[in-house]
């Protein structure tokens, strides 16, 4: 105890000493932040305070880092103009010729509007027909049963086939059946009758990707066939909510008011609850954005998902958010020991429709509906008369406006009991039997009651929830919004129609639409930075946007989010409200580039801008398209006519299909030297959806080569936008520039590809190879960045390459239009960005060779991007055993530079932004990159360890010198290793050190705002785009030599390998730990992170005979069966163990990442095997948001495992935020004690209480537990005088209170 008291006291006055370390760099304090004019002082004077520092005092070790600074920006600008061809490029475009246009904004917005209304017109008329087909097919079912069954569940894999577009297995040549377990012999079933109506609408319109028709008693009609295994819960399941909330809100597409009531008390056996919630959640799943629905939680008291003035008042908007929320609460509640109060329970329900419907005298008919689930016993003999008693009186204020459905939850074989009576006298509102008098005296609406004793009872009830409402149908079509198709786990929405014969109701037909093909003309419409365009909904809701990924890459179900929330401008409220309002028009307004979304990230921040907003209303839809424009200029450049140079270098990336003369591999990747090839994204075709559905064959290629090829203009344009070739001309002269560089460039064994890309989806790559269909340059880091900074030469930290060169490092650069002068600014129109991908150990080679004395053991000098994140630094290339790290972030690499600079906010500034689809709140870094002063603590500051940093010249990168001379710990940045949540999230302090993390973003349900209006921060920009290996087959492959030889085995020295692609210095054992006796060089499959055996991020390792450093086992007696069993034995005991210890610690971090399903963080695979953990059951965890799953839809995007890995092989690496990573060998050795992360002046974001108050923060707990569920936002704190170790538990049990402990690991300087 006295030894942690000591290690506390030092951590104590080695964070006092940290406050008193001293900014020395010369910028004016008034200046405003990113202001260049404000860093004119010349280089050599040094000032603290007031007082002027003599230069020769801020050399370290003889070393003058802005001299090194501008050696490594003169060194970086060499590779940009020399090896990725940038003078040459830009040369080439200022020798083109050029035309001048008119803008014409208005003209673009119409004929976006129209081709949705083309496309639209086209889906109605298919959905017409199918409901003629229908409706004439019942006039024969009524002379003749058409009732033949095909149950899509007895469909065999073997009469399916894998379609592309699906996803998954099907047959378009039969229509099969989801057919409800209680289904009348004789119910009409129009399935086989409907296929060829079916098939010729697949035929004339492939975009269509399901075509169905539901029964009013429940019989669902699928084509193509399918047998819906991959549902989760099987096929039967898919009945439950397949289109589900699609068919009731297509029957009764009038706005539903609904409270749902679930009964918990102590009445309903485990079995009954269960089935309660089954409901509940079947009920959710039914109803549909457009309804208002309120849920309560029934014993004693009522209970609701958040007490606030919202969800416990009211009823809200079931959006898909409130859907997943709700159903969370559902999934919570547990029996309670205590009767059920029903009349409380009523009248609570009364209360929410009575706060939600409007005024009695308004001219709105709205209706409502208490949807009652419960056993229906009663605790007293009255009971029945009070509740009567009180549903005549709250009934009666409404004007009887409410109509009440009861379910029933009996128990298996119990057909008839008095609990069933009196259920149903509830929805009869039979108040004469219990001599209730009304309070109303017009006629009262009756209820269903419906008995329920299975789970598997619920399909059948599909066609009687509704008919409570008694209204008639619309026969008009319905428009839902984009979801997640359960089936192919894409992104779709469904368009729909009631049928009908005599006025009756006989169900629905439907299509299912891709969105990815309706939206095509937004998604693709500009990539270039002042211009993009926006599809919302009559509703405001956000249809696509360029803040949203595009549909190709949407796996995850979209949050619904309200186009303000993107479009987060002061004023834009009163444009919103016109665009809802108007069928067309204009708007213009002043800015901020803070409130601005880029497709490809912004150029600068903070200076006002005018922004012009377009909209047209497209016809006979609820859709509205709309364009901004940002200060763009009326009269703009084109390429000219572009006169191809020569055929030869136009070569089509499909090596597969039409190879050049000598294919070889580039690593993993079918390739060639021959040339650059040309690989076109979707943007650059007119139909981006049709190109990325249809497979490319050697005809297609044939013709796009031709087309492209022709300067006579005379053949066909394949499908391709006008401006493709001109673009395809000019970015096809670099080739021979690239060849020749590749011939006498002394760095190839360091480089891995060239390329460049246009903002049309031109892309051309060298060494020539495959790219993926779904690719676009447009979205990736690297033309991200070059983008954000035009001119600079822009530097991205370290991601897995997809093609297999282990961790690289892109360098990129934008060419701006041509100007026959050639006197460009980065004001100028930016036409392409250019990159070059080195080997991520080349670049601390080249950090070592520029400051030598970064050798030196007491002395780390590292780089670092403009957010913080390493590119150079010695933890990135040492040999490690416990797996690759990447995006690595000063404040885990070198927490004392980093707790230093973050007092200094005319450097640094921490950042937020909201990611709306995943409902989080982004914390990050920014670095003034305009810096031109070195920014130190040689002065003032920590005698033990000092450090310098300084910008370099021309790019976006700092280069810094870290001397430290002993081994006393003075700095810490906490960071949860569990997950990407902040450890606190109600505060953020400038100066307090964290790992850039993510907080939950709260919404209010009630209004579509931010639940807290300190959470009104800038869009976050969409994630990059992944990329990933082309699969080849092995008989086109097998044969073929590498393109480039590394010749590993011929270097000698570490010098000599160090850096070279595919190549490690092998010089640690198997454990990671043992030094190898022969240190050599060999591939990374032999030896990956330096350490023998290592398991590759590709899965790929090569499996090793033993060595000399792995000696055989000698000859001995056979006691190899005995002792194996004994081993075997005790492995089994430590997996359980392991297993059990892992997966308490993991209930206590039960939260959502933002990272995208396609990008997987490389730092937590630890070269584990790439099992996935087990899913989690509902019930731990955070519920602030909401965590939880319907027992049968598709995942919540809010439930991802944190520990996710990534699979063997094919994957590239997390290139956004995250930088959660294990500890380290050289921190899992440190404890420290830390202070409360709470101090100082407190800046509190808590959650809604009960009383709508906010409450000061509970003491530290006592005891430890796991961390429980909590309704509102988390908050963290770190009890004083704790001694925190490595992955340990904090204690979590406090009573009332939305704080929750989350594990921490603080990041120790290193000592070495």
């Amino acid at each position: 105890m006295a030894t942690m008291h000591c290690c506390c006291r030092l951590l104590v006055l080695g964070i006092f000493v940290m406050s008193l370390v001293n900014l020395t760099y010369p910028l004016d304090n008034g200046a405003s932040w990113f202001d260049p004019k404000s860093h004119s002082l010349r280089e050599q004077e040094w000032f603290y305070g007031h007082e002027q520092i003599d230069p020769k005092l801020m050399q370290m070790r003889g070393i003058h880092l802005q001299v090194e600074a501008r050696r490594m920006a003169s060194k970086l600008r060499k590779l940009s103009n020399k090896e990725i061809g940038v003078t040459a490029m830009q040369g080439i475009y200022d020798s083109m010729p050029s035309i001048r246009k008119q803008a014409n904004e208005e003209q673009k917005l119409n004929q976006i509007a129209k081709n949705l209304a083309v496309k639209f017109q086209h889906y109605l008329e298919v959905l017409s027909a199918n409901k003629q087909r229908v409706e004439s097919l019942y006039s024969f079912h009524l002379k003749q049963p058409i009732s033949q069954k095909l149950d899509c569940c007895n469909i065999s894999d073997s009469e399916l086939r894998l379609v592309a577009e699906y996803h998954s297995k099907i047959s378009n040549l039969m229509t099969c059946d989801l057919i409800p377990p209680s289904i009348q012999q004789h119910s009409f079933n129009p399935g086989r009758n409907l296929t060829a109506v079916f098939q010729r609408h697949i035929h004339d319109y492939p975009s269509i990707k399901w075509q169905y028709f539901i029964s009013v008693d429940g019989i669902q009609n699928e084509f193509p066939a399918h047998n819906f295994q991959v549902v989760h819960g099987g096929c039967p399941s898919a009945l439950d909510i397949r289109h589900r909330d699609v068919f009731l809100g297509t029957a009764q597409p009038q706005r539903k008011h609904v409270v749902i009531v679930v009964d918990q008390g102590n009445s309903l056996s485990p079995d009954q609850l269960k089935t309660a919630k089954g409901i509940a959640r079947y009920i959710l799943n039914s109803l549909s954005e457009t309804d208002r629905v309120g849920i309560i939680g029934l014993a004693n008291k009522a209970v609701y998902p958040r007490d606030d003035q919202c969800l416990s008042k009211q009823l809200v908007p079931l959006t898909f958010e409130a859907k997943f929320f709700f159903s969370s609460f559902v999934d919570s509640l547990s029996k309670q020991e205590f009767p059920t109060a029903h009349s409380l329970g009523l009248q609570r329900a009364f209360e929410m429709i009575m706060n939600s419907l409007a005024p009695l005298n308004s001219s709105t008919e709205d209706e409502a509906m208490i949807v009652y689930i419960s056993r229906g016993l009663l605790s007293t003999l009255t009971e029945a008369k009070d509740v009567m008693e009180t549903i005549a009186i709250e009934n009666g204020r409404v004007r009887h406006k409410v109509v009440i459905n009861t379910y029933a939850v009996i128990g298996a074989g119990k057909t008839v009991m008095f609990e069933k009576s009196f259920l149903q006298n509830i929805a009869d509102q039979n108040f004469e039997k219990y001599d209730v008098d009304r309070r109303y005296s017009g006629p009262v609406k009756k209820g269903q009651m419906l008995a329920i004793n299975s789970l598997e009872d619920l399909s059948s009830t599909a066609g009687l929830f509704y008919k409570s409402f008694n209204r008639s149908s619309i026969d008009k079509p319905r428009f839902t919004l984009p979801y997640i198709d359960i089936t192919g786990q894409d992104l779709v929405m469904s368009i729909s129609q009631p049928c009908f014969h005599d006025n009756e109701l006989l169900g629905i037909v439907g299509v299912d639409l891709h969105v990815g093909d309706v939206v095509q003309d937004v998604t693709y419409y500009n990539q270039e930075v002042s211009e993009y365009a926006f599809l919302i909904n009559n509703e405001g809701y956000t249809i696509m946007h360029p803040s949203l990924s595009r549909p190709i890459h949407s796996t995850r179900q979209p949050m619904h989010t309200d186009i303000q929330h993107f479009e987060n401008s002061q004023g834009f409220h009163a444009v919103r409200e016109r665009i809802l309002g108007e069928e067309s028009g204009q708007a213009r307004m002043l800015v901020s580039l803070d409130n601005i979304t880029y497709p490809n990230g912004p150029p600068a921040r903070g200076i006002p801008l005018h922004a012009t907003y377009l909209w047209k209303k497209v016809p006979n839809t609820p859709y509205i398209a709309c364009l901004k424009t940002v200060d763009e200029e009326a009269i703009h450049s084109e390429l000219g006519n572009v006169q191809v140079a020569s055929q030869k270098e136009l070569v089509y990336h499909r090596l597969d299909l039409i190879p050049t003369e000598h294919n070889c591999m580039h690593l993993k990747q079918l390739g060639t030297l021959d040339t650059s090839t040309l690989f076109l994204s979707a943007s650059a075709f007119a139909d981006p959806f049709e190109h990325l559905s249809t497979p490319e064959t050697k005809r297609m290629i044939q013709g796009y080569v031709a087309y492209l090829n022709d300067n006579t203009k005379l053949i066909r344009n394949p499908g391709l936008k006008s401006h493709v070739r001109n673009d395809v001309a000019t970015v096809s002269k670099i080739n021979h520039e690239w060849k020749r560089q590749f011939q006498s460039s002394t760095l190839n064994d360091y480089i891995v590809r060239r390329y460049i890309s246009t903002p049309s989806g031109v892309f051309r790559m060298f060494p020539g190879g495959i790219v993926d269909k779904s690719y676009d340059a447009t979205k990736r880091e690297w033309y991200n960045r070059a983008m954000e900074f035009p001119g600079h030469v822009v530097l991205t930290a370290p991601y897995l390459d997809a093609f297999g060169a282990g961790y690289i490092v892109t360098i990129s650069h934008t060419i701006y239009e041509g100007k026959p002068a050639a006197m460009h600014s980065s004001s100028d129109r930016v036409v392409a960005v250019m990159g070059i991908d080195f080997t991520m150990k080349y670049f601390y080679k080249l950090l070592v060779e520029t400051m030598p004395l970064c050798k030196k053991g007491d002395v780390r000098c590292f780089v670092l991007d403009n957010q913080g994140y390493v590119i150079a630094h010695p933890r990135l290339v040492e040999p490690r055993g416990t797996g690759p790290v990447e995006q690595r972030h000063i404040t885990h690499a070198e927490p004392l530079v980093a707790n230093d600079i973050l007092n200094h906010d005319q450097f640094v500034r921490k950042r937020l932004c909201n990611n709306y689809n995943y409902r989080t709140i982004q914390r990050y870094y920014y670095f003034n990159t305009s810096l031109s002063g070195i920014l130190t603590n040689l002065v003032h500051g920590e005698h033990c360890s000092r450090y310098q940093i300084t910008s370099i010249p021309g790019t976006n990168i700092f280069i810094g010198i870290v001397n430290q001379t002993c081994d006393m710990i003075t700095a810490f940045c906490p960071c949860s290793v569990m997950d990407r949540l902040c450890l606190n999230c109600h505060r953020m302090e400038q100066s307090e050190c964290e790992c850039p993390c993510e907080c939950p973003l709260q919404m209010d349900f009630c209004t579509g705002q931010l639940l807290d209006v300190d959470d009104r921060n800038p869009s976050c920009p969409r994630y990059p785009e992944p990329n990933k290996l082309v699969q080849v087959p092995t008989s086109m492959t097998s044969h073929l030599k590498q393109c480039m030889q590394s010749k590993c085995s011929e270097k000698k020295t570490k010098e000599e390998c160090f850096g070279v692609r595919d190549c490690e210095w092998c010089e640690l054992n198997k454990d990671g730990k043992e030094p190898l006796s022969s240190p050599h060089c060999t591939t990374q499959r032999v030896c990956f992170a330096g350490v023998l055996g290592a398991r590759t991020p590709y899965g790929d390792q090569a499996k090793l005979l033993p060595m000399e450093d792995s000696p055989i086992a000698e000859s001995s007696t056979p006691v190899g069966p005995v002792a194996g069993g004994i081993m075997g034995a005790f492995l089994v005991l430590a997996l359980a163990v392991y297993c059990y210890r892992h997966h308490v610690h993991r209930s206590t971090h039960h939260y959502m990442t933002t990272a995208p399903d396609t990008q997987v963080r490389m730092s937590q695979l630890e070269n584990e095997p790439d099992d996935l953990e087990p899913r989690e059951e509902i019930g731990s965890g955070h519920t602030n948001i909401v965590l939880a799953t319907f027992d049968h839809p598709s995942v919540s995007p809010y439930r991802v495992n944190p520990n996710y890995r990534r699979p063997p092989a094919g994957g590239e690496s997390d290139h956004g935020y995250s930088t959660m990573t294990p500890q380290e060998d050289s921190e899992q050795a440190s404890t420290t004690c830390v202070e409360p992360l709470i101090s100082g002046q407190e800046k509190y974001k808590p959650g809604v209480s009960p009383t709508g108050k906010t409450h000061a923060l509970p003491p530290p707990p006592q005891i430890s537990s796991r961390r429980g569920r909590s309704p509102t936002p988390p908050q963290t704190r770190i009890p004083e005088q704790t001694c925190i170790q490595q992955q340990t538990v904090l204690p979590s049990t406090i009573p009332e209170s939305s704080h929750v402990i989350a594990n921490v690991t603080v990041h120790m300087v290193d000592t070495h």
